[in-house]
């Protein structure tokens, strides 16, 4: 089953986040305590699974961001990411 856009937008925009602040998928899991599998599901690149709410808060605190950023399509995601 293919993954929904929001599961898509959200994958890609913690993705950019990341690599903004140049962290890789390894440093989150360990920040976040989401284990690293289950994180590298929630990214996948083409079929990403579903992030639940408090994988997201976890992801958000340690990013620096809010929920909705994550979930939104902002261009700008990116540069505020390196901004803060």
């Amino acid at each position: 089953m293919a993954s929904s856009p929001i599961t898509q937008r959200t994958a890609a925009s913690i993705r950019r986040a990341l690599e903004a602040r140049g962290m890789t998928q390894e440093q989150l899991s360990e920040e976040s305590g989401i284990p690293m599998r289950t994180l590298s599901r929630r990214l996948h690149k083409t079929n990403p699974s579903i992030t639940n709410l408090e994988e997201l808060d976890a992801i958000a605190r340690v990013l620096g961001l809010s929920i909705a950023d994550l979930i939104s399509d902002a261009p700008a995601l990116a540069a505020e990411a390196v901004a803060r």
